[in-house]
């Protein structure tokens, strides 16, 4: 069954993330149109750091000009991008990584999170300390990984990257899973679950069952 009721906007920092957004959707049958709001990983980094209150406006203007072409729903396809605007009262309803971890952290006891940058790992252990402030979280950003993924190689910037020792270090902590809290990271889930034995919630992957489901498109529980 495809889903008639219009594209669903993916909103994310960069072109990559959100292009990335828009294909896993499209390939589900959710007609998908991407927004960056910025154009690298290190303008997006800019804004997020100096400037969050003019990055914050801009999301908001975005969401206001795409309800006004009729776009019915957005998906924030970026967890720094998330953790740094307010998107609990938008003009159209947006399906977050927030969602994701208010979902699945509180039942776990502990993880690993992996960000792209300080302000998704921030992110994360707000939304699992107030849900549940007995998680043990270990929080690691790798900015270089991103940027890795972004150079058109993630298998290489994977291999390159701290992330096979940091998983090896989770399953010798005995942690319950490990998070991809950044959705460029989608593009080497298979290469962290080749590595580790640990579950992995990926963010990204949920990310668009769960738009599925907002889009009315079966049920992903």
């Amino acid at each position: 069954m495809a889903w008639d009721g219009g594209p669903v906007a993916v909103i994310a920092g960069t072109p990559y993330d959100s292009g990335l957004g828009a294909a896993l959707l499209q390939a589900q049958g959710v007609p998908a149109v991407p927004y960056a709001m910025a154009a690298s990983p290190d303008e997006q980094d800019a804004l997020q750091y100096k400037d969050p209150g003019a990055l914050s406006a801009a999301f908001h203007d975005r969401l206001g000009r795409l309800r006004a072409q009729g776009t019915p729903l957005a998906m924030l396809f970026c967890n720094s991008l998330a953790s740094v605007v307010d998107h609990d009262d938008t003009a159209i309803p947006v399906v977050s990584p927030v969602t994701v971890y208010r979902e699945q952290l509180p039942v776990l006891r502990s993880s690993l999170a992996v960000t792209g940058n300080a302000n998704a790992a921030l992110g994360v252990e707000r939304t699992v300390r107030l849900a549940n402030p007995d998680h043990r979280v270990l929080g690691v950003s790798d900015p270089a990984l991103v940027r890795g993924i972004e150079a058109g190689d993630p298998e290489a910037a994977f291999a390159a990257s701290h992330l096979p020792t940091t998983l090896r270090l989770a399953e010798r902590l005995g942690l319950d899973a490990v998070v991809l809290a950044c959705t460029h990271f989608t593009a080497i889930l298979p290469f962290v679950t080749a590595a580790c034995a640990l579950p992995v919630i990926d963010v990204g992957t949920r990310l668009v069952e769960l738009t599925r489901r907002a889009a009315g498109l079966g049920n992903h529980d």
